[in-house]
């Protein structure tokens, strides 16, 4: 647990030195740990291979909420791998044990939309979710597919449902990522934007609170600091294809041609993570 929390809070020193203090190779909560270490260091195929032994002992042991983990979190690095077919079966597997696992469910519809181009498709799946499961980023999800789709009905209809839920003040702070994306890309807060990463790095000083610092200081037209938070806290330090197109477009801002190219061609090979919606904008940088 500490070394969860420590991973959150991004004290990623503290984290492996917890990590290190666990080494079992039989264990299976330690195996999903390294795993998760090698894919916050960028490794994604040492995370692949401890995730799949993870998945064997979970079913050697038969215990089907080991197995629902196992699943749904090698349908997701499946993706990331590019290896789509076994990220879609490794979701079915996981609808096997639970047919209403949401989570599988959300993982086949990205699948469809950022894979297959087939926004009705994946709306009609995410609409079966979010009749009896109402987590606020599912209608975000939604919100995002359908604006790609240019139904702009859908679109307002799922980010009026997101507002709404998101207020619930029983999440927290779970939601600030997601506040942030729409405060920059949607509403154009872009004081309100920076004030909240601000408050995300006091939390958590994550590379993905940084780069929201980042990016929200060139919003509010302060390129030169952008630059240097990203420079300092997020280039190097993360594999997140989001991250890297925020820190690709403070780098076009202040000129930085190389580093502009370098990121662009990792970002072109991450689309199917991105989605269709920030193809063109890759392309743009």
């Amino acid at each position: 647990m500490y070394f969860d929390v420590h991973m959150e809070l991004g004290n990623y020193t503290l984290a492996e030195q917890y990590l290190d203090s666990l080494k079992n190779m039989s264990d299976f909560g330690y195996m999903i740990r390294i795993a998760k270490w090698n894919d916050y260091k960028g490794d994604l195929d040492t995370t692949i291979n401890f995730m799949e032994k993870a998945r064997t002992k979970a079913e050697l042991s038969k215990n089907k909420d080991l197995m629902l983990w196992s699943y749904t979190n090698l349908g997701d690095y499946y993706g990331h791998a590019g290896r789509i077919q076994d990220s879609y079966s490794h979701y079915i597997k996981a609808l096997e044990i639970d047919p209403n696992n949401a989570y599988a469910k959300k993982g086949i519809a990205w699948i469809v939309f950022s894979n297959d181009k087939n926004g009705v498709e994946a709306i009609r799946i995410l609409d079966s979710v979010t009749k009896t499961y109402n987590a606020p980023d599912y209608f975000l999800l939604k919100a995002e597919i359908a604006d790609y789709m240019g139904d702009d009905m859908v679109r307002t209809k799922n980010l009026d449902e997101y507002f709404t839920r998101v207020k619930n003040t029983a999440y927290g702070v779970m939601y600030n990522a997601y506040n942030l994306g729409l405060y920059i890309g949607e509403t154009k807060q872009y004081d309100s934007a920076l004030l909240l990463a601000q408050r995300e790095v006091a939390n958590r000083p994550t590379p993905e609170s940084y780069s929201w610092l980042g990016y929200s200081l060139l919003k509010n037209g302060d390129k030169e600091k952008a630059l240097d938070v990203m420079g300092t806290y997020v280039y190097g330090k993360t594999f997140e294809p989001a991250l890297l197109f925020q820190a690709a477009e403070v780098y076009k801002a202040n000129g930085k041609n190389e580093r502009v190219k370098e990121l662009k061609g990792e970002l072109i090979g991450a689309i199917y993570e991105l989605g269709p919606s920030m193809e063109k904008q890759v392309h743009d940088l």
